[in-house]
C-alpha cells in the first residue's frame, strides 16, 4: 500500500476543486484536497488553508467576509473570493465554524444531483463526483450566491477598465 505524504502548507490554485476535513489518528483535523488531476493530503483544517490563501493572494479571511457582507449582505455561509485574476471562488458546504465544513471551488463544479431530500451528489468538471449530506436545493444556492458575486466583482473591475 502507497504511503500518502502530508504536506504542512497548501496554497489554494487553479486546479483546487474541494478541501475536505478529516481527522488524522490523533484526533486533529487534517484536509484531504482534491484537484484536477491528483489529491493532496495537509496536516492543516480546511480553514486554515483558506486563510493562509487569502493571505497569500493579499487579504485576510475576515476581510473577503467582510467584503461580502458590504456587497451582497450575507452574513453566513459567505462565499469566499481566494483570488479574482484567477477566477477563485470557494463556498463553504455548512457553517465554517465547524471542523467538518467542506469547501468547494465554485468554477469546478459541473452540476448538483438529488440523490434524495437530504443527499447529493456534486459532478465536477474532471468527472469526479463527491457524495455530501445536504439538499440539492441547498447546496445549488450556494453556489448560485458564489457565480453571483464573482459576477460582481466582474463588473466592478470591467466598469474601472471601461471607465480609466
Amino acid at each position: 500500500m502507497e504511503k500518502t505524504l502530508l504536506l504542512r502548507s497548501y496554497e489554494i490554485n487553479t486546479s483546487t476543486m474541494a478541501l475536505l476535513p478529516f481527522y488524522n489518528e490523533y484526533g486533529e483535523v487534517q484536509t484531504e484536497i482534491l484537484e484536477t488531476e491528483k489529491n493532496e493530503r495537509v496536516a492543516l483544517s480546511p480553514i486554515k488553508i483558506i486563510n493562509e490563501s487569502c493571505l497569500f493572494f493579499g487579504s485576510s479571511y475576515e476581510g473577503r467576509r467582510e467584503a461580502v457582507r458590504r456587497s451582497m449582505g450575507y452574513v453566513s455561509l459567505s462565499p469566499i473570493m481566494i483570488n479574482l485574476e484567477l477566477g477563485i471562488f470557494f463556498f463553504p458546504v455548512e457553517s465554517p465554524k465547524n471542523e467538518t465544513c467542506i469547501w468547494l471551488s465554485q468554477s469546478h463544479v459541473q452540476r448538483i444531483d438529488s440523490i434524495d431530500s437530504d443527499t447529493c451528489s456534486v459532478h465536477f468538471k474532471n468527472t469526479a463526483n463527491l457524495i455530501l449530506p445536504q439538499s440539492k436545493y441547498a447546496l445549488e444556492a450556494k453556489l448560485f450566491r458564489t457565480a453571483q458575486y464573482r459576477y460582481i466583482l466582474s463588473e466592478r473591475v470591467s466598469e474601472r477598465i471601461t471607465r480609466y
